[in-house]
């Protein structure tokens, strides 16, 4: 294995950083506080929320394995009370024994189980037998069980055949189901009554451990390399990833393990910080479930604040039943004593003054299916990414205002991505508030379901800096259904006073103008294809032929002389429509073009190179295609990320 190199050039934390990092530690102390005060209550075990003949325990387990977790950092008086609660999660599931098949279930909580024990159990790294021995043990037999199931040491030999990017189900659940299996490995091996356990699969606990451990580092590894993660900015799934990179920094005994989980979390944040605004990431993403987009319940928020102060600066957004549930995944990372680098600090200050900036960032979504993985009678399919080609190429234009993106991909059917990559596409413009503590106002083209179900690959876009063009595919698919009832259209929040005028409507903010053009139709003002809880947020406005393009051109009220300026330059920009293609000349200088058919759009008459050989490039990051070394660079500062492993 060799070892990571982690470079720190002309690092200097200045006074201004250390101020950051010690309001990010004030913060987290008040998050603490706020918790011990007002307890977050244990969900009972429920009914499925989508599949009403099945029971849910899911929150059951987060709940009380978190709230154990917490009492067990914070008030040694309450010991008993936390043995006995991560004793009854145990038990339960030992007496459900048909519930550790179920991917909604047990390892939803499983960081906590790790941690408690590796820091308040037997073998305790910080306050040594703080847990009862009998509760311990109670874990410990579940965890076994748990392993019997879900420890696939086959599947990992099959994902490593294919670089780490052939795997069954989504990609957070399969690193959370592959990061508590090593957790509860490390409990496991080195426990004096349980260390010599053999598993159903004839191997042990330490093989296991090893074997798994060695799969996370290629993760970790591939992840970095090609792209980052698959669910692409997701605003909800990163969550699952954030806690598992911070329970391996919290509790792995291998530094090249740690040192690979330190530098994800530096790639993370450094993504986020060059794309947000007020605290919210902008650009292209994917699994935007339940249309967050359009109200920004942005989960990455809660721990940007904590964090580095950015968007709503006060405690009352985490309480209630909303911050509850984002608290649970929080504790791992509120008490690892991790912050982020300096270097992230960085780019937050040189944002405010930047100017603007692309982003783009080579990412995968195809599926592969020209290998068989394993026999069609296996129950667990593995999907494949074709990581070399992946036709993924997310862009955003990063000015101090706004953020355009979208992930740009060539328009093809349904089944040609996949399906967890497909689901929840989601691109527009945020602007930033009127004041720090705002949330942005936002401009969504998106297609909104007839029943609000999720909808997967319905647009495809291009973009060349703040010119931005759309549509809807002619077939749009809903959970495997063709439903022509889906309407899309454009989505404009309440705060920006939309200017309407049939095949455009204009937008005059403090930070950000905007056009947004119909082309070849014009648009009809209609919120009924909105939830009632988005009516109250924004208006919606869709084409009344729903299958032509949309453009949306933003631009900063300094690059025109006045906002009449600019809606004459929009109005005038020409756009040619023949023989089914559609061209139009972009404020940005660039040419788009976009068909009828199933052609892939070009860029000033050429197609878009969507596998560029730089996997990330821009002003704060860049990295080569799968070289394994990112540079992550603001001012006279330079951090060189080292993801290579052998």
């Amino acid at each position: 294995m060799k070892k990571i190199v982690l470079l720190v050039l002309t690092m200097t934390v200045c006074d201004a950083n250390a101020r950051e990092i010690e309001g990010a530690k004030e913060r987290i102390r008040q998050v603490i506080a706020d918790v011990r005060e007002n307890p977050r209550p244990a969900a009972p075990i429920g009914t499925h929320p989508k599949k009403r003949n099945k029971v849910f325990s899911r929150t059951f387990n987060t709940t009380v394995s978190s709230r154990a977790y917490f009492q067990l950092h914070t008030d040694p008086a309450l010991d008993d009370s936390s043995s006995e609660m991560l004793e009854k999660v145990a038990q339960y599931y030992l007496d459900h024994p048909e519930q550790l098949d179920d991917a909604d279930g047990p390892y939803w909580a499983g960081e906590y189980h790790s941690a408690c024990l590796a820091k308040f159990g037997i073998n305790g790294t910080e306050r040594k037998g703080a847990i009862a021995r009998k509760s311990e043990k109670v874990m410990l037999e579940y965890m076994v069980a748990f392993l019997n199931h879900w420890s696939r040491l086959g599947l990992y030999d099959l994902s490593l055949k294919h670089q780490t990017f052939a795997y069954p189900s989504t990609e957070n659940h399969w690193w959370a189901e592959v990061v508590v299996c090593w957790g509860y490995l490390l409990a496991l091996k080195d426990d004096p009554d349980f260390k010599d356990r053999i598993l159903k699969d004839g191997k042990s606990l330490q093989e296991h451990y090893e074997r798994t451990a060695e799969y996370m580092k290629h993760h970790m590894n591939q992840r970095a390399r090609k792209g980052f993660l698959l669910e692409i900015s997701s605003p909800s799934y990163f969550r699952r990833m954030h806690a598992m990179w911070y329970i391996i920094l919290d509790l792995s005994p291998d530094k090249e393990l740690r040192d690979l989980a330190r530098n994800t979390l530096d790639l993370f944040w450094a993504f986020w910080a060059e794309e947000q605004v007020s605290g919210e990431r902008g650009g292209g993403k994917v699994r935007s479930r339940g249309y967050s987009i359009l109200d920004g319940s942005e989960r990455v928020k809660l721990p940007a604040w904590i964090y580095f102060g950015t968007g709503q600066q006060d405690l009352p957004f985490i309480k209630g039943p909303e911050g509850s549930a984002q608290l649970h995944v929080q504790y791992t990372a509120l008490f690892s004593g991790h912050l982020p680098d300096p270097v992230i600090y960085e780019i937050l200050k040189d944002r405010k003054e930047a100017p603007p900036f692309s982003i783009t960032q080579r990412r995968l979504g195809r599926e592969d299916k020209t290998v068989q993985l394993v026999p069609k009678a296996d129950r667990h399919q593995p999907c494949l990414y074709n990581y070399e080609e992946a036709d993924c190429l997310k862009y955003s234009w990063v000015t101090t205002g706004f953020v355009m993106g979208t992930v740009m991909r060539p328009p093809k059917p349904y089944g040609y991505w996949q399906r967890g990559t497909a689901q929840g596409w989601a691109h527009g413009l945020i602007i930033a508030g009127k004041a720090p503590a705002i949330m942005p106002e936002r401009v969504i083209p998106i297609t909104i379901h007839v029943d609000h179900r999720d909808i997967l690959s319905d647009q495809y876009a291009v973009q060349s800096k703040g010119s931005f063009m759309t549509r809807k595919l002619p077939e749009v698919i809903a959970r495997g259904q063709n439903n022509k009832l889906n309407q899309f259209g454009v989505f404009i929040s309440k705060g920006l006073k939309p200017e309407y005028r049939g095949d455009f409507v204009f937008i005059d903010s403090p930070t950000c103008w905007v056009a947004i053009r119909a082309v070849g139709t014009r648009f009809l003002a209609d919120d009924q294809p909105l939830k009632e809880a988005h009516r109250e947020l924004g208006d919606f406005y869709l084409p009344e032929d729903n299958l032509q393009p949309v453009i949306i051109e933003a631009a900063a009220p300094g690059d025109y002389g006045d906002f009449a300026e600019f809606k004459s330059r929009a109005t005038q920009a020409k756009l040619l429509s023949e023989g089914g293609a559609h061209t139009y000349g972009s404020l940005s200088g660039d040419q788009f073009t976009m068909f009828d058919d199933r052609r892939a759009p070009l860029i000033n008459g050429k197609p878009i190179d969507y596998n560029p050989p730089m996997a990330y490039d821009s002003r704060y990051v860049k990295s080569e295609w799968d070289s394994g070394r990112v540079t992550i660079s603001v001012g006279g500062t330079e951090k060189v990320l080292d993801f290579m492993v052998d």
